[in-house]
């Protein structure tokens, strides 16, 4: 059996197909055990990938795209989210996106993940980043429920269920995030072994192929991994199982590939002209 050490952000429900390929054996038939390491933040896991803490990495894509780019030896291997289960939740005193205005921003990273989402979305409404709002590095969408309970930002995009439990703790939703985004990604540091890399993926793909099928199944699995009462499992399993969001064959589409080098461009983390992803997306693993 071979032993690999997978860097996640948080438990968070974008990771249910590594649960279901841990829970239902899909990984141990071909000859793997996952242990996860919780990293906390989005350029945690992608520097326990560089640094070779965690063999494999679940995280937002970003961070290897732009080493890869540059040179270095990480690679995006397979799409995990296209369409992120997110939701702009607010303190109860805001109740529209514009009031955010001057306000302070929690997020995952200040150069992946939820900092690009949160800032295309606030775009939309017409605040941009820095001169109407702040960002605040608060964590996984744990710690930055905790910095809303506490009062310490404004609003952040929670990833489902938290996004229920803010709504029924009295916080207001300012709206989902509707956009093709690859917020999370299976990324490698080169040279990976093909033998095992392989089979991984494969294991993920029949996992959340499986997921698709066994929504109620796939909760109980995913209440256990987080503690959290059943009927917010299911909901975001039900959430999670929506088209658009696991991306079929875990191959990202090219629209949620290219939000994300925009954003990486706009935020200066690539060169303007960097258009070519060949360096940065190997999908030949699967």
């Amino acid at each position: 059996m071979r032993e690999i050490t997978v860097g996640v952000v948080a438990p968070a429900y974008v990771n249910v197909p590594l649960w279901i390929a841990q829970e239902r054996g899909f990984l141990e038939r071909r000859g793997l055990a996952a242990t996860e390491r919780i990293c906390g933040t989005t350029h945690g896991v992608t520097s326990a990938l560089r640094d070779g803490v965690v063999d494999i990495a679940l995280t937002a894509p970003e961070g290897s795209i732009a080493d890869a780019l540059a040179g270095g030896p990480l690679r995006v291997v397979a799409g995990l989210t296209d369409r992120p289960p997110l939701s702009m939740i607010a303190l109860p005193r805001h109740h529209t996106v514009e009031d955010l205005r001057g306000g302070r921003i929690g997020t995952s990273s200040l150069t992946e993940g939820t900092r690009h989402v949160a800032e295309r979305m606030l775009a939309d409404h017409g605040l941009t980043y820095p001169a109407d709002y702040d960002f605040a590095l608060e964590g996984s969408h744990v710690e930055r429920w905790k910095a809303l309970q506490a009062g310490t930002i404004d609003a952040a995009l929670q990833m489902i269920p938290y996004d229920v439990m803010a709504v029924e703790a009295g916080f207001t939703d300012l709206g989902p995030v509707t956009e093709e985004f690859a917020l999370n990604a299976v990324c490698v540091r080169l040279p990976a072994e093909r033998a095992e890399l392989t089979p991984f993926l494969r294991a993920l793909a029949e996992a959340a192929q499986w997921f698709r099928g066994h929504i109620e199944e796939s909760a109980a699995v995913a209440a256990a991994r987080t503690s959290i009462e059943p009927r917010y499992a299911l909901l975001a399993c039900q959430a999670l199982a929506a088209d658009g969001v696991i991306p079929r064959e875990l191959r990202s589409s090219p629209g949620a590939l290219a939000a994300v080098t925009a954003a990486l461009r706009s935020s200066g983390l690539i060169p303007p002209d960097a258009r070519d992803l060949a360096a940065a997306v190997d999908y030949s693993y699967l």
